[in-house]
Order: structure tokens, then C-alpha cells, then sequence
């Protein structure tokens, strides 16, 4: 199908006036299925659809959507056994019935009568059908018609933007839309297509019941496939709920190791706690032995302090006793002597006491 351009774009007129005269057709057909009045509707129409052409530069466009119509409505009159062949008059029927019951049983009245109510709901089954078809054509017709104005629009646009818009991206835009409208255009001529081919495809009753049977067998299989899907997520459902069972006893061994070695590190620290108690002891021994180390340290240390002062007193005293002794020295040798022993005693006696200073200086 060619793109509507422009100049060939079909006007609102044209389609809906190609809309009103299928619509008419529809409504001829919706009151009388006789085919005779159908033949009649079909070529009035024509002649009116042949008035319509009046611009040369629509006329591709009018011309495609005449001759869609003339094709639907020539399959319509083709469907029908009884659209080529003019009624009889009543006359010719009632003379023809007595032949055609002398060839044929006595019921075969209420068979023939059977046989054209059947033909009959078969024809009014297809113009229906064929009533649907011409309707998904208009749809179709209208969708292209949609399309073929908005690919104006975006013409007209991309005319009055190009003066102002000249970087690629937008042009690259621009180029993406009319490939999407050309596609768009492309699906529905292959929608239109396929529609035909469906009308096609409707002509036998062999044909359908081949298409019945296969849908039947599709379904069949889409049922199998939906069986297979269930079975294959109960196995799957049953593997995962297998898996958490296993997660499930995992965690759970887990857990048990888990408390085992809590419970050891319980016993651990009860082992610690008892050690650490008796430290605890071990030190507060310690401490009281400190304790007094301290106290005998403190009286080494006040007696250090009144060694000191004998000691002061006594080099006071000896000072006193060398004045004394050198005043007395020529004249006594005896008291000297006694002296001199008295001053030995005392040295003796500090010495004695110098340890005792030197352990408390080290304890304080």
C-alpha cells in the first residue's frame, strides 16, 4: 500500500462518505438478506461512489477504498447460490414443486424445506462473517487514515522546525518517528492482508472445521502445557521445601554445636572465674602481707627518724666531749682513754643501726 503524502491524503469527505455507504450496506443487509435487494443497494452505491471522484489528486486513494468496497460487496452477492438467478414467479414454483415431488419420498417437502433453512442460516453465517471482516477493513481503514495524518502533522512540523532545529540528534529523532509511522503503516497493510486471507480461508465449510480441529488441538496442547507447568512447580515446590528442610536441620546442628561450645565456654569461664577468685584471694594475701610489711616499714622508718636525732644529739654530745677532752688532755690520760672507749661504743652502735636505715629507706 503507498504512503499518503500530502497530496494524495484522503479528505474527511471521502471517508466518511466510503463509511456512510458501507454503513448503508450494513443496514441493507441487516433488513433483507435477499440477495437481490443486496445486488440492488451494491450497484446504487456504486454509482454513487462513481460521482464522488472529483479531485484528480485524491484519486488513487478513493479509487483503493472503491474498489475495496466493490470486492466486499461482490463477495457478499457471490456468497449467495441464489444471487445470479432471478426468483421465479410464483407461478413457475408452484409448477416446478409437482415434478420435484414426483422424483422424491413424501417427506421430501420438510427435507427441501430443511435444506433451504439450512442454506439459508449458512449465508446469513457468512454475511455476518463477511460483516465482521469489512467492519476490521474499516477499522483498518480508519487506523491508516490516523496514521497517514499524523505522518502529515510530523511533516508539517518538521517543515516549520527545520529553519530552527539543525543538529543531528533531532533530525535522528525525526528520522526514528517517520521509520516508526512507516512501520505502523507496514503492520497494518500486513493486518489487511491477513483479513484477506481470513476472508479467504472462510469460503469452505472443510476449511473450518480443519481450523476448528486445530484450534481444538492447540488448546489440547496449551492444556498439556499448563498440566506439564503445574507438575514441573509441585516438583519444584517439593525441592525447595526439600532444600529448607535441609537449611532448616542445618540450622539446627548448628545451633546445636553453637550451644555445646557456649556451654564450654561456660564451663570456661566458671574455670576462670575460680582462678581469678583465687588470685583475687592470693592478691588480698599479698595485700596484708603489704599491709604489714608497711606497718614494720612505717616503725623502721619512725625509728630511723629517732636514730637520727640520737644520732645528731650524739655528734652534738661528741663535739662537746672532743672541746672537753682537748681543755682536759694534758692533765688526765685516764679519763681520755675512757673516753675514747665511751666514742667506740657509739660508733659501734651506729654502725649497727646503718642497715636498719637502708631497709627503710628501701621500703619507702
Amino acid at each position: 500500500m503507498s504512503r499518503c503524502n500530502g497530496d494524495n491524503m484522503p479528505t474527511p469527505s471521502s471517508s466518511v462518505s466510503v463509511r456512510r455507504v458501507v454503513a448503508e450496506l450494513l443496514g441493507t443487509h441487516a433488513e433483507s438478506p435477499s440477495p437481490q435487494r443486496l445486488a440492488a443497494g451494491i450497484a446504487r452505491r456504486r454509482g454513487e461512489l462513481t460521482e464522488m471522484k472529483g479531485d484528480t489528486s485524491r484519486d488513487s486513494q478513493l479509487q483503493l477504498r472503491q474498489e475495496t468496497v466493490f470486492d466486499v460487496a461482490d463477495d457478499w452477492h457471490d456468497a449467495s447460490p441464489t444471487a445470479t438467478s432471478s426468483p421465479p414467479p410464483p407461478g413457475e414454483k408452484e409448477e416446478q414443486r409437482p415434478e420435484h415431488h414426483s422424483s422424491l419420498s413424501p417427506t421430501s417437502p420438510s427435507a427441501w424445506q430443511r435444506e433451504d433453512i439450512a442454506i439459508r442460516m449458512r449465508q446469513a453465517i457468512l454475511l455476518q462473517r463477511e460483516e465482521s471482516v469489512v467492519r476490521r477493513e474499516m477499522e483498518a481503514f480508519a487506523r491508516e487514515e490516523r496514521i497517514a495524518q499524523r505522518e502529515e502533522q510530523l511533516r508539517l512540523l518538521q517543515e516549520r522546525l527545520a529553519p530552527k532545529v539543525v543538529t543531528d540528534a533531532y533530525r535522528q529523532q525525526l528520522h526514528e518517528a517517520k521509520c516508526e509511522l512507516e512501520e505502523r503503516e507496514r503492520g497494518v497493510a500486513q493486518q489487511l492482508t491477513a483479513q484477506r486471507q481470513e476472508k479467504e480461508l472462510l469460503d469452505t465449510r472443510a476449511e473450518e472445521l480443519d481450523v476448528r480441529q486445530r484450534e481444538l488441538e492447540e488448546e489440547q496442547e496449551r492444556l498439556l502445557n499448563d498440566t506439564r507447568e503445574q507438575v514441573e512447580r509441585i516438583h519444584n515446590s517439593a525441592r525447595v521445601l526439600q532444600e529448607k528442610e535441609a537449611t532448616v536441620a542445618r540450622r539446627e546442628e548448628n545451633c546445636s554445636q553453637r550451644e555445646s561450645e557456649l556451654m564450654l565456654q561456660r564451663e570456661c569461664l566458671l574455670g576462670w572465674e575460680a582462678s581469678l577468685r583465687r588470685q583475687q584471694s592470693q592478691l588480698d594475701a599479698q595485700c596484708a602481707s603489704v599491709a604489714e610489711e608497711c606497718a614494720a616499714a612505717r616503725e623502721l622508718l619512725s625509728r630511723e627518724s629517732k636514730l637520727q636525732e640520737l644520732e645528731i644529739r650524739l655528734s652534738e654530745r661528741e663535739g662537746s666531749l672532743w672541746k672537753t677532752a682537748a681543755e682536759k688532755v694534758p692533765n688526765s690520760q685516764g679519763e681520755l682513754k675512757s673516753l675514747i672507749e665511751f666514742l667506740r661504743g657509739l660508733q659501734d652502735e651506729l654502725f649497727a643501726c646503718e642497715p636498719i636505715r637502708h631497709a627503710g629507706s628501701a621500703l619507702s
